[in-house]
């Protein structure tokens, strides 16, 4: 493999921020070091709980395929597909490919308007810029409004129509000077009108108001384009992969 075409691996030191702030923004109980990596209790029907590993180590995942038999654990590989499958038997299902990606946080410049967007609510990542949040709430063209709430380490992001409805959301949990950007969303009805970006930005000017230097993010395919236009980068591309039920397909 040319040196163009080398995968990305993890730091150990991103992936376990990714972990503590998915712990924290999702309310579950603290992540738990195992060989290889962490296991986290998840606690739902559909997914019991989740193993993350900043590699695909064969031997790991070979222990791991023997230990685990309980349908619903999940595998958080920071590694592509091919480097994870070979080590795991046909009782693992593989998800659509995830990317772990880190940005530096700056300030949004707030400078005019641009594209009906306001350029503080554009430009939210300008590396080694002093974070200065745009106000909350903001008044976006087309009526919507975005609000930023910070409590307990979370900062929650809403953006609402004119009718009041929660057009797009998202949240960062902080850990430490990472800020880990989580389920960031728009509704259907709302697409298309640069709310994500919006979403996006008030989260990370808030975020670096309180210390925040870096953010962190697992993005899928539909988020991709638009996180590697605000400036982030891939850090590791991520294989999930999900323990079924005997005699299940």
């Amino acid at each position: 493999m040319t040196e163009h075409h080398r995968v990305p691996v993890a730091r150990p030191e991103v992936v376990r921020a990714w972990v503590d702030g998915w712990v924290r923004s999702r309310g579950a109980d603290g992540a738990v070091a195992v060989p290889g990596g962490f296991r986290i209790a998840v606690g739902r029907t559909d997914q019991v709980a989740r193993y993350v590993l900043p590699a695909a180590d064969p031997a790991v995942l070979r222990r791991l395929s023997v230990a685990l038999i309980t349908p619903g654990l999940w595998l958080k590989v920071c590694a592509p597909r091919s480097a994870v499958e070979p080590a795991l038997p046909a009782s693992w299902d593989f998800q659509a490919p995830e990317y772990l990606m880190t940005a530096p946080l700056g300030r949004a410049v707030r400078t005019g308007v641009r594209d009906g967007v306001p350029d503080g609510l554009r430009d939210g990542l300008v590396p080694g810029a002093a974070p200065a949040p745009p106000p909350d709430p903001a008044v976006l063209p087309g009526g919507y409004v975005v609000e930023t709430v910070a409590q307990g380490g979370l900062v929650d992001a809403r953006a609402f129509s004119t009718t009041g409805e929660v057009a797009a959301g998202g949240r960062v949990a902080l850990a430490g000077t990472v800020a880990v950007f989580d389920r960031v969303s728009t509704d259907p009805a709302h697409r298309r009108q640069g709310l994500g970006r919006v979403v996006m930005t008030a989260l990370a000017a808030r975020a670096a108001q309180q210390g925040a230097t870096q953010g962190v993010l697992v993005a899928r395919d539909d988020g991709l384009s638009l996180y590697r236009a605000m400036g982030w980068e891939l850090h590791s591309p991520v294989t999930t992969a999900v323990l079924r039920r005997r005699g299940t397909r």
